[in-house]
């Protein structure tokens, strides 16, 4: 059972001796991750007030909420709660010193016979026994929950205290069973998935809360209670300092945004607080699971690391002043690169792998990562032989097809994973040269070349319409899905902004995708994209329709700016979509408003919210403005595919791309697995020839056939011998 995924706010405290993160939902607290980021403790704690004689008001569903930041960057939060029979303010915030959070309330009734009360419940662990909870005999009496080994103890001004079942015999059941009055008290529940309430003792005024969280009874206990104990007054002072000590935002980033740094102080905060403590770089995607409230299994959450968002985090922290933090995020990265170059797909805090994919930008990324660090000055070792080569070697190994594009539910050949591959093996290769091997850096832009020069043909129609992904190298696609992938191309310096197939493209991008919200426009991902809710308003179960992503607005946005037109109006525009809470959503909504699913016309969607790639999309933003410059452009590949000369690479074969054409007029060279020669006919082995393959150092070897000596319609046939043996095989090219 997980949580919204529409999350409010998101805090914690800096530092790794607070092991604890929070996040809020409907001016109440939702999921609380403890020890790890990836790991939820609590599902949720929130506040009911009831008088006799009518239901109990549930303080998140029934209450109107405003939030507040503590101050800009400092993510402890203040809820002002109103309901015609009482208001309630709420502040939230962490001891940095301790795995315990404080909440300090003022509660004031309408009425002298309303009276407040308190409900916890634990997360319920998929494939587990469920959760207990108990009432400690102490005065006042205490809550304890323990959710297989994290143990929660609750501390506050309580008079009475019960635990129950959730939705069965709960607090909240009780109440309202009881026209208003708990009428019934148990001091033990479990297993199962168990909740934990108390009547709050004080009539009106001022409380606190503390929750303190341990691996035994007696340290949540002894926690929770030293928490209490310093105030809130103490612990909120601690917990500011804390966050004023991480380098500040650069003050050029707030003089471009549209409300004077405020969005932009929060991006930099939600990031920070997405990276683990125990494990230090494993920036999460979002600290929740999407439409986490019919999401059961488990398989659906993102609070996990998959290396593009924490490439697009770690740049953005990079470019947002924290060196450090970029720098922890390349070294998990590097920690969790498998033997053969690549990653998975994604995986939890301590690297065990949850989906097991192959996305190859996941693979291009981190060599633009270390490229980035590389040029701040900020990086500590040499990257090239540990952890760029092998992950460029992977991908002339195994592309230019990926198995997943980037979003992760159609593989082939994708114009914004081919974009990310060709910067980084330029990249690669530009490091290879470095280290003196030179034979490694011609054939990695060798490879670049060809990749480079077949985009169009690959990925897009013969009108010039790129289209999302194809799957054939040796024809071009009729139709595909419209989507505005092809950005990357100008992202990384591949394409010109104007590039009279970008434009086009942009038009019909436009036409099928983009949406007017009252914050300004977005785009969808796709057309046919079916990850999001249904029309009705219900949530995504495996299909839906799919909504427009603020990180779509972001990367246009910067299309913008690169062709010299204003990009303020979006600037504003994504400050619109975070919304009050200043929580970057995944997906906002765009049909008419349903109340009743939380489904507002222009605001997110219940997926996830805040996501740190659209975050770190805004903070990107702001920094292209800033220097009116593009820091994810990459120099050596600009100036030798938009600005150096046209080119006419040679095609390269591998196992795994299997061409059977080539344009005539050009070679072709054969990347072979192992040592080799390639034997070769241009009359159907009437006669025939050898080439050696040459050593690239790469652990692939590749021969030349000079089969641009071939006129159009003639075909060329190869097979190769290794040490071993022959091929056993013949493979066969027409020259078109």
């Amino acid at each position: 059972m997980w949580g919204p995924g529409r999350k409010m706010a998101f805090g914690a405290a800096p530092g790794p001796r607070s092991k604890l993160w929070y996040t809020l939902v409907d001016g109440n607290l939702s999921e609380v991750f403890f020890p790890t980021i990836d790991r939820v403790a609590l599902h949720e704690l929130r506040f009911f007030a009831s008088a006799g004689g009518a239901p109990p008001v549930d303080d998140a569903g029934d209450g109107q909420h405003r939030v507040t930041w503590l101050a800009p960057g400092i993510p402890a939060f203040t809820v002002d709660s109103t309901h015609h029979e009482y208001r309630l303010t709420k502040e939230f915030f962490s001891d940095p010193d301790e795995n315990a959070m404080l909440i300090a309330a003022t509660f004031t009734p309408e009425l002298p016979d309303v009276r407040l009360y308190m409900q916890a419940s634990a997360h319920w662990q998929p494939g587990s026994e469920g959760n207990f909870g108990q009432v400690l005999d102490t005065h006042p009496p205490a809550l304890l929950l323990r959710q297989q080994d994290i143990w929660m103890c609750i501390v506050g001004p309580f008079s009475r205290a019960t635990v129950g079942y959730y939705r069965s015999s709960d607090l909240q059941i009780d109440l309202h069973d009881g026209d208003g009055y708990l009428t019934y008290t148990y001091e033990r529940a479990g297993p199962g998935n168990v909740a934990a309430g108390a009547e709050i003792g004080i009539r009106a005024g001022s409380f606190q809360i503390a929750i303190g969280l341990a691996h035994t009874r007696a340290d949540a206990e002894e926690v929770a209670r030293a928490t209490l104990q310093k105030g809130s007054g103490n612990v909120r002072h601690a917990f500011e300092r804390a966050w004023r000590g991480l380098p500040d935002l650069p003050p050029a980033l707030s003089k471009v945004s549209g409300d004077e740094g405020m969005l932009a102080q929060a991006s930099l905060a939600v990031l920070r607080c997405l990276e683990d403590k125990s494990h230090a770089g494993a920036f999460v995607a979002s600290p929740a699971a999407p439409w986490g409230e019919s999401n059961h299994n488990g398989n659906q959450i993102y609070h996990l690391v998959w290396p593009r968002d924490l490439c697009r985090i770690a740049t953005a922290l990079l470019d947002a002043g924290d060196q450090a933090a970029a720098l922890r995020a390349f070294r998990h990265l590097q920690s969790r690169q498998r033997a053969d170059g690549a990653w998975f797909q994604n995986w939890f805090v301590d690297g065990t792998p949850h989906w097991t994919s192959t996305e190859l930008d996941q693979v291009a990324l981190p060599i633009l990562l270390a490229w980035r660090l590389g040029i701040a000055g900020c990086l500590d070792h040499d990257p090239y032989p540990v952890m760029v080569r092998p992950a460029a070697q992977f991908i002339i190994r195994e592309g230019p097809l990926t198995q997943l594009d980037r979003w992760e539910d159609l593989g082939g050949l994708s114009p914004s994973t081919l974009a990310a591959c060709i910067a980084a093996l330029i990249v690669a290769a530009e490091f290879a040269h470095e280290a003196g091997e030179h034979v490694a850096a011609s054939h990695l832009r060798a490879v670049a070349d060809y990749w480079n020069d077949r985009v169009e043909t690959w990925c897009s129609t013969a009108s010039g319409q790129y289209v999302r992904v194809a799957g054939d190298p040796d024809h071009r696609p009729t139709v595909g899905a419209i989507a505005p992938e092809f950005l990357e191309l100008v992202r990384y310096g591949l394409r010109r902004p104007k590039d009279e197939r970008i434009l086009r493209s942009l038009q019909s991008v436009d036409s099928a995708l983009k949406v007017g919200l009252p914050a300004g426009p977005s785009w969808r991902r796709y057309v046919g994209d079916l990850y999001g809710e249904h029309d009705d308003g219900s949530p995504w179960d495996g299909s839906g329709k799919g909504r427009p992503w603020p990180v779509l607005t972001g990367e246009r946005a910067r299309h913008f700016f690169s062709m010299g037109l204003p990009a303020a109006e979006l600037v504003r525009t994504l400050e619109g979509f975070a919304g009050h809470g200043s929580m970057m959503p995944e997906q906002v909504w765009d049909a008419q408003d349903i109340p009743g699913r939380g489904l507002f016309f222009g605001k997110t969607t219940g997926s996830v919210s805040p996501l740190g790639w659209a975050h770190a999309e805004y903070l990107e933003l702001l920094v292209t403005i800033a220097l009116a410059g593009f820091p994810d452009l990459v120099l050596p590949a600009r100036h030798r595919y938009t600005e150096g000369p046209p080119q006419d690479p040679a095609f390269i074969w591998s196992h795994r791309h299997q061409i059977a054409h080539i344009v005539a007029g050009r070679r072709l060279r054969v990347q072979l697995p192992r040592p080799g020669s390639v034997h070769y006919t241009f009359d159907d082995w009437k006669t025939f020839a050898e080439a050696d393959a040459i050593d690239t150092t790469l652990g692939v070897w590749v021969a030349e056939i000079p089969s641009n000596k071939l006129a159009p319609g003639s075909q060329l046939a190869w097979t190769a011998h290794y040490v071993t043996g022959w091929e056993g095989k013949n493979y066969f090219i027409t020259v078109d």
